[in-house]
């Protein structure tokens, strides 16, 4: 007898930023940093019996201290500072500007500008014959392969089915974990302008000549109808590699080849969680990149496309003429394109399509583009994490009342669910949420801004602007090799 499937809409929740708790609420590294410059002061004043020396370092410690507990949009005053200076010493050396094309400094060359133009393509076939496009990451010897996919609504679909699609996409998060050498995944739904070339092309291509008139002519409505469409999703997966031990050797080939082994189990268990994905290839991506940097170009592409000819694209001419890093926007030939990072994951529980307002496709925001990044860690790593900030909680709770030991002990009840949860082979991923807009230099920024700001609201995400990273943050929420969280440049001392 079989067991009804439930049609309960169920809650998914408990959400927790890592932070290293020490003493009196501090970070553990605040803790360090004030417990040595104790000691120094101290030991100082042992030595050499100076009042004033001592009340210097005391001094000097307390005001290198305070930065480390201020905090304003989810970062320490220290963290804010050194991204500043960053920020203007690359400004005055002119790093932020980038000039590609005949007259760049790369003569004949338009490859993509700042950590993405570090990147190089490579193409392989799978055994069934398929090929798949390979991006290696030279600076942190990354491997990315890009699964495409088409977004299923949620229309006419039963509960019972999205919660096994749920709990399919978890089961493949999990599997990540367990695939080897995996560095983390990125999801990507980007919304385009829709020319209805494409379409158009795929009609034409499937209504065969010899069909009956009434046939042909259905198709051919068929097909005009779907050109009026404005705007299209599309939902890029990529899944970034370290290096693989088992490879024949260290060459990008035998890297090809080692992952290409491990891409038929990925796409499988994918499949279980509702989405029919398939490899990118080269030229595929090559496309990916040039509509991103070059949106001046949206309808060729759409043409090259649907013809085929996507091959004839090259990686070191997917970028642009000219590109320029502002402190919050980033511009590019000719458009202006701004990225928010989450600041706060959703309070409390959510269902199913919490997502669903920011990803929702508009006409007066045809380029939107929203990158879930995940973090994968092996079976080791997460029980370590996981005992790791079970412990760090009970600290927090133990060193506050009153009021903000409410929050303190919900703490307490995620992490210990989540420690219990990973004992019994459930997987520990870590994410944040990336959302990049990409407009004419000559659109209305700020109500575009304001309309995405709204989105995310709604989507009961926090989220806040990019700053002084906007040409990082739009490389990283393109799914293309960039997996930001490896190019931190700021000890996590000083952040958590």
């Amino acid at each position: 007898m079989s067991t009804p499937r439930s049609n309960a809409v169920l809650l998914y929740g408990r959400w927790e930023k890592p932070r290293s708790t020490g003493l009196f609420g501090m970070t553990w590294g605040a803790t360090i940093f004030a417990g040595a410059v104790l000691i120094v002061g101290v030991l100082q004043f042992m030595i050499f019996r100076s009042l004033l020396s001592t009340g210097a370092i005391l001094g000097l410690g307390i005001a290198l201290l305070v930065p480390m507990l201020m905090q304003r949009r989810g970062r320490t005053g220290w963290e804010l500072m050194i991204v500043r200076l960053a920020f203007w010493r690359a400004q005055s050396k002119g790093e932020n500007t980038f000039r590609g094309g005949v007259f760049g400094v790369v003569p004949g060359r338009s490859q993509m500008p700042g950590i993405q133009g570090d990147t190089r393509l490579y193409e392989y076939e799978l055994s069934s014959g398929k090929r798949f496009g390979l991006i290696h990451a030279r600076a942190k010897d990354h491997y990315t392969v890009v699964l495409s996919s088409q977004p299923q609504g949620q229309e006419l679909v039963e509960q019972w089915q999205i919660n096994e699609w749920v709990q399919g996409w978890d089961d493949f998060l999990a599997s990540l974990g367990t695939t080897h050498n995996v560095a983390g995944a990125t999801v990507v739904v980007e919304t385009v302008p829709d020319n209805g070339t494409r379409i158009a092309s795929e009609v034409r291509a499937i209504t065969s000549p010899a069909a009956p008139a009434y046939a042909r002519e259905v198709m051919a409505q068929t097909a005009l109808h779907r050109a009026s469409a404005t705007v299209r999703s599309e939902l890029r997966i990529s899944i970034t590699f370290r290096r693989q031990r088992e490879a024949a050797s260290r060459e990008v080939a035998d890297q090809g080849a080692a992952i290409g082994r491990l891409l038929s189990t990925i796409i499988s268990n994918a499949a279980a969680a509702g989405l029919d994905a398939a490899p990118m290839t080269a030229g595929e991506l090559c496309a990916v990149a040039t509509r991103a940097y070059r949106p001046e170009l949206d309808r060729e592409l759409e043409v090259l496309l649907s013809r085929g000819e996507q091959n004839e694209l090259r990686w070191d001419q997917t970028g642009c003429a000219g590109a320029k890093a502002q402190w919050d926007y980033y511009v590019h030939n000719g458009f202006r394109s701004i990225t928010w990072e989450m600041a706060a994951a959703p309070a409390g529980t959510v269902t199913h399509d919490a997502l669903r307002p920011l990803l929702v496709p508009r006409f007066d925001l045809p380029r939107k583009r929203v990158a879930i990044i995940y973090r994968i860690h092996n079976i080791a790593e997460a029980v370590k994490l996981v005992d790791g900030d079970f412990k760090d909680a009970l600290s927090a709770e133990q060193a506050k009342t009153g009021i903000g030991s409410a929050a303190a002990s919900i703490r307490v009840d995620n992490t210990r669910a989540a420690r219990e949860e990973q004992a019994r082979g459930a997987g520990l991923t870590r994410f944040g949420v990336l959302v990049t807009l990409t407009a004419p230099h000559d659109a209305d920024l700020p109500q575009m801004t304001a309309e995405i700001e709204g989105m995310s609201a709604a989507a009961r995400i926090g989220v806040q602007r990019v700053y002084g990273g906007q040409d990082s943050a739009f490389a990283g929420s393109l799914g293309l090799g960039i997996l930001l969280p490896e190019y931190a440049t700021v000890n996590k001392r000083l952040t958590t």
